[in-house]
């Protein structure tokens, strides 16, 4: 039997001899990621709006709203940990470094790490960046 004659699948290469081991669940660091751009949109509007009343209403209210928006999510995460452990076979939220080395299983098919992470924060990013440079722009007109 000649070389030419290998099927591609038959060729050793290094993933072949493991199990593919996709998470069930994003790590952790990909919700710090969207609660720190959301961070950084709070407070660029507190310098821009925060020196006025008015405007510091508005920003407090979006504070909270931000901290609601982020603060019920953790604290039922917390009170229902041991139960998510359970459902996931015992295992917490994958390490980030793990997570982009792998993927995530999905309801359509699974997902490479590095595309699944910038699907959950390219948005929120995105919006932090536009935040900051559309404020720079308000305080520059002032």
């Amino acid at each position: 039997m000649n070389d030419m004659s290998l099927h591609a699948g038959t060729l050793p290469h290094r993933l072949h001899n493991r199990a593919p081991q996709w998470h069930d669940s994003l790590p952790r660091a990909a919700f710090g990621i969207t609660a720190g751009a959301y961070g950084l949109m709070l407070l660029v509007y507190w310098m821009t709006f925060g020196a006025e009343a008015e405007g510091a209403l508005m920003v407090a209210v979006s504070t909270i709203y931000v901290i609601m928006f982020f603060g019920v999510p953790w604290v039922m995460a917390r009170l229902g940990e041991t139960m998510l452990r359970q459902r996931h076979g015992g295992r917490a939220a994958p390490k980030l470094d793990d997570f982009l080395q792998t993927g995530i299983q999905t309801w359509t098919g699974p997902m490479t790490g590095w595309s699944a992470l910038i699907q959950v924060t390219l948005i929120p990013v995105g919006l932090a960046f536009a935040t900051l440079g559309i404020c720079i722009a308000v305080a520059m007109a002032r």
